[in-house]
């Protein structure tokens, strides 16, 4: 079997090419010549008794200058490609060309999009090469999520091809810029083998960070223990450590081929005194809930509001019939301290997070204890849940390889 280059070692070698400019715009030039009126005979080999007028090369270089490690680049633009190495070749190159930035974010979206459908439908696909020549452009990464997510609005004669070319490229891409515009595509898409090729590209790069919480009690747990002035002590033990003793439990889950995977550990005074990994397979995955803004607010005013009007309703009628030894001040400070300790729950259960624009993600294993991470971005949850219902889902992603020649 013939070795194959990566796009990463076809940049690398071509660096230090004499004419590299002067290569990377006659291809730019000739390509996007192609791509405007739709030819695509582009790089590829023409039928037999068909003859095209080669392009015209650049003033003052022959033929010559456009030798390569991987071939010659002005043959293989006039007369087409027949590896996968050559057609690597032409393909980076073009990306190449996109190291200078667009005047605009228009005109970057018109540039990628031609090279999108030159991918689509020639040997010459700059898309796979972009992460490795252009990684950092984050106009870039923008513009192929455009097309991921509404092709149709990007060029009228784009569909579902151009989409997940724009996926798998968004999908597979390692450089920093690329996650944020693929966590919004992520969370906008709907096509579920566009949202399989983002999910799957960004898997183990993606933490999601947060902090490990306890789980939140049932609706009748809550009532009994408020009720019992346990829910307010509980919490303000929980924020007396806190403050105090500086303890925190940072956590963060990663989506791998293997199901959830959750890294978390305990601090205390500064100080690691506990490290663990826990594995959620997607076999054993009941549900993943991102909880909703001030989650149990209802429950929390109606058992509030069943305090005050249980008090104040039993007080006039206690008050009625004279019970001797009653003390509307010892029960003013019940229902104080009840009301005061569902609040004092409420807002460090959910209330902080949500007022900081933060949000809890409930994990429920079918066998073991439900798993609560707090503090988390909501567009990077969403974009998790996207994730693993595309992983779970088994969604079929069609071969985005030309056939054989």
């Amino acid at each position: 079997m013939s070795y194959a280059p990566v796009p990463a070692e076809v940049v690398s070698a071509l660096k230090d090419h004499p004419h590299l400019e002067a290569i990377v715009r006659f291809v730019r030039r000739t390509a996007m010549d192609a791509a405007e009126h739709r030819r695509a005979t582009f790089a590829s080999r023409t039928p037999e008794g068909r003859v095209e007028a080669p392009p015209a090369l650049p003033e003052g270089l022959t033929n010559s200058d456009f030798n390569t490690a991987f071939g010659n680049v002005a043959e293989l633009v006039g007369k087409g490609v027949t590896t996968a190495t050559e057609a690597l070749l032409i393909g980076v190159l073009l990306a190449l060309s996109l190291r200078e930035e667009a005047p605009s974010e228009d005109e970057e979206l018109t540039l990628v999009a031609h090279m999108a459908w030159l991918a689509a439908h020639t040997p010459c696909d700059a898309l796979l090469a972009f992460d490795a020549a252009v990684g950092e452009r984050a106009g870039l990464w923008r513009a192929v999520a455009r097309i991921a997510v509404e092709p149709v609005e990007v060029a009228p004669d784009f569909g579902r091809t151009e989409a997940l070319l724009a996926a798998a490229t968004l999908g597979s891409a390692l450089a920093p810029a690329s996650a944020p515009p693929r966590t919004r595509a992520l969370a906008q898409v709907d096509d579920p083998a566009v949202r399989a090729l983002l999910a799957l590209g960004g898997l183990a790069r993606e933490p999601l960070l947060g902090e490990l919480l306890p789980t939140p009690f049932s609706p009748v747990t809550t009532v009994v223990l408020a009720l019992t002035l346990v829910l307010g002590a509980l919490q303000l033990a929980r924020l007396v450590a806190r403050l105090a003793f500086g303890y925190r439990r940072p956590a963060s889950f990663t989506l791998t081929e293997r199901g959830l995977e959750l890294t978390h550990r305990t601090e205390l005074l500064g100080r690691v005194l506990k490290e663990q990994t826990l594995l959620v397979p997607l076999a054993n995955l009941a549900s993943v809930t991102r909880e909703v803004q001030y989650p149990r607010a209802g429950l929390y005013a109606g058992l509030a509001a069943l305090v005050i009007g249980t008090y104040f309703g039993m007080g006039l009628f206690v008050d009625a019939l004279r019970v001797p030894g009653g003390s509307s001040s010892l029960m003013a400070m019940a229902v104080a301290l009840i009301v005061g300790g569902l609040a004092l729950d409420f807002v460090l259960s959910s209330g902080i997070d949500t007022m900081r624009g933060r949000c809890h993600l409930l994990v429920e294993p079918r066998k073991g204890r439900t798993i609560c991470v707090g503090a988390i971005d909501p567009l990077q949850a969403d974009a998790m849940l996207a994730s693993i219902t595309a992983v779970a889902s088994g969604a079929s992603v069609p071969s985005l390889l030309p056939p054989p020649a």
